[in-house]
C-alpha cells in the first residue's frame, strides 16, 4: 500500500466548510442565549430578550431566530414583509423576533 499525501485543496475546502458551519450555528445563537446579544449588539447597548418576561432566550430559540433572520434577509419577498412588519409593529419586532417571541431592547431598561 502506498500512502498518498493529501493536497492542500483536499484539506482546505472541507475545513473551511466545517468552520463556516460551526460559526453559522454557534456565534449568534450562543451569544444571544448566553450574553443577550452578539458583540455588536452589546457594544451598542442592546440586548435580545424574551418578549413575555424579559429573560434570556434558550439556545434553541436563539438558533431559530438566527436561521429565520438569515432566511428573511435572503429571500426578497420575505425582506419586504420583514421591513413592513417591523415598521408597523409597536415594539419594532421583525419577523424573526415575532416567530420566537423575542425583542431587542436597550440594556438597563
Amino acid at each position: 500500500m502506498f500512502l498518498v499525501a493529501a493536497s492542500v485543496d483536499d484539506v482546505w475546502l472541507p475545513s473551511a466548510a466545517a468552520w463556516s458551519l460551526a460559526f453559522l450555528l454557534l456565534y449568534s445563537p450562543l451569544s444571544v442565549s448566553r450574553w443577550g446579544g452578539t458583540v455588536g449588539k452589546r457594544l451598542l447597548g442592546m440586548e435580545v430578550v424574551r418578549d413575555a418576561d424579559g429573560g434570556r432566550l434558550s439556545y434553541g430559540a436563539a438558533l431559530v431566530r438566527h436561521l429565520s433572520n438569515l432566511a428573511v434577509h435572503t429571500v426578497p419577498v420575505f425582506m419586504i414583509a420583514h421591513v413592513t412588519v417591523t415598521g408597523l409593529s409597536p415594539k419594532k419586532q421583525g419577523l424573526h423576533d415575532r416567530l420566537v417571541g423575542s425583542r431587542v431592547v436597550m440594556r438597563g431598561r
